[in-house]
């Protein structure tokens, strides 16, 4: 079905992959694994012809069709329009990006309706593209594969953002996209490897580490080494926070939140005093993003509602800007509008099917640059940044193990690499709150395992307010204390 011989890809200055070989026959899938920047998703990109390689040859039938699902949708590019990070939130705003249905109908021409219900989006046909949350995205994403009638579909990452219900789902169509004969390559974690996967690849620095079947495949999760303790000597290099004199640093009054008939936050009251630490839960599509949207000055919606932010009433003439000075915040839509031109060509791939022949030109920005960025709550911009602002994102970055990527261009980081770059730019200023929407997508078991006892120690050093989403309990931080659990826009404990 499959041989990959020797595959290698060089840059200027690395070797991203080194040698790769391996063959898969027909009814057999893969699952490929490996620590954040091992080159999982280049391998992925090569198998599905989105990238060449240096050297090295791929042998597939002839006339095979192959589709690459990256791990992060850019339906923002089906707009005529510049899109921007707060339009979903911005009802007054026109929006001309398709919706699901028009989407679909726009790849084929068949019926659709057995696969949305399937992936549980037959409520969501109606819905602009750039209103989805994260998990209902990937759902249209694995959508579109189906509709195209691929025959090698190459995953990265999709139980990335995904619910527990929804990760169970995806393990069953994967499992039916096997069994109707399509060749299945999953970039996954070493914890979310479907029964399905009959090989599981393992790739360290760009080299194969072991090539198995599933059967005999362990996880080397309980190898990892311990990490350096994070101590206070330390925390307290990373400076003192601005002192920032607030009761709560959120209360919310019966907020409700609609677009048009669709209600999405549903009388909610809540209060986060200071010094708290919070984790909100919840199913996909449940409201979440929404209710940090209008914490974070991102929601107009905020100023129709009776919302206290640092014991002032929005609306009462501060400025976003004044909001933001006080938060740090990450999440992964933040992510994907984080200055990615490049993906653009990802995004015309997964549409056409067939590899993009446009190239994109990228001015560089530094790693540091972005990290410098947070103190200005800018996007990518580190202007007016003081020489002892960037000794403290370097200390930052120590402290997430990620210094050495400080000169690197943003753009030739992983993502996962790339995600703990926003981490820090979330970090730098040391805010009075901390927002965290799913923080530690896209990174590998050792990073992520740093980044929340970094979170914890930060918070318990500073008495820090924090805020934190996640679909995994295993990586929410020791800190929390306290959980909102919502459904359906209500909150339900």
């Amino acid at each position: 079905m499959i041989e990959v011989q020797n595959i290698t890809l060089l840059t200027e200055d690395k070797i991203i992959l080194d040698n790769i070989s391996f063959s898969l026959q027909k009814g057999q899938a893969l699952a490929i694994v490996g620590p954040s920047g091992s080159g999982k998703t280049t391998l992925g990109k090569i198998i599905a012809g989105q990238w060449s390689a240096t050297s090295g040859e791929l042998i597939f039938p002839l006339g095979i069709k192959r589709i690459f699902i990256p791990q992060q949708h850019d339906f923002r590019y089906l707009s005529s329009t510049r899109s921007y990070y707060q339009q979903r939130y911005d009802s007054n705003v026109e929006d001309d990006t398709p919706t699901v249905a028009q989407l679909f109908q726009k790849i084929s021409s068949e019926d659709f309706s057995e696969w949305a219900k399937l992936l549980k989006l037959d409520h969501l046909l109606n819905s602009r593209l750039t209103l989805l949350s994260n998990g209902e995205g990937k759902r249209v994403q694995l959508t579109q594969a189906l509709l195209q009638k691929t025959e090698l579909l190459v995953l990265d990452n999709p139980f990335i953002g995904l619910d527990t219900a929804s990760r169970a789902l995806l393990h069953e169509i994967i499992r039916q996209f096997i069994a109707r004969g399509i060749l299945v390559v999953l970039i996954t974690t070493y914890n979310e490897i479907p029964a399905s996967m009959t090989h599981v690849l393992e790739l360290a620095d760009g080299h194969v580490k072991q090539f198995i079947s599933r059967s005999s495949f362990v996880s080397p999760l309980e190898e990892k080494s311990e990490q350096e303790v994070i101590n206070a000597d330390a925390l307290d290099l990373l400076g003192v926070p601005e002192e920032e004199y607030f009761e709560a640093a959120v209360r919310m009054q019966h907020v409700t939140v609609s677009y048009g008939d669709k209600l999405i936050l549903d009388n909610i009251n809540w209060e986060v005093k200071r010094g708290e630490q919070w984790a909100i839960i919840g199913p996909n599509g449940a409201g979440k993003s929404t209710l940090l949207s209008l914490i974070n000055g991102d929601n107009p919606q905020a100023y129709s509602n009776e919302i206290y932010l640092f014991d002032q009433r929005r609306g009462s003439g501060e400025s976003i800007w004044d909001i933001k000075r006080k938060i740090g915040f990450i999440s992964p839509e933040l992510h994907i509008y984080f200055q990615r031109d490049v993906s653009h060509t990802e995004a015309v791939a997964i549409s056409s099917g067939e590899p993009s022949p446009i190239k994109f030109s990228q001015a560089k920005i530094t790693c540091e640059d972005v990290v410098t960025s947070g103190f200005n709550d800018q996007v990518g911009s580190s202007q007016g940044v003081t020489a002892l602002q960037r000794k403290q994102a370097l200390r930052w970055m120590n402290l997430l193990q990620i210094k050495h990527l400080s000169d690197q261009n943003m753009y030739d980081a992983s993502l996962g690499e790339q995600r703990l770059v926003l981490l820090a730019r979330a970090l730098v200023k040391n805010p009075a709150l901390l927002i965290l929407d799913e923080p530690c997508q896209g990174l590998d078991a050792e990073q992520t395992k740093r980044f929340t006892e970094v979170v914890d120690a930060v918070c318990r050093h500073f008495n820090k307010t924090l805020i934190y989403i996640s679909h995994y309990k295993q990586d929410i931080p020791m800190c929390v204390t306290k959980v909102l659990t919502l459904e359906k826009g209500k909150v339900i404990n």
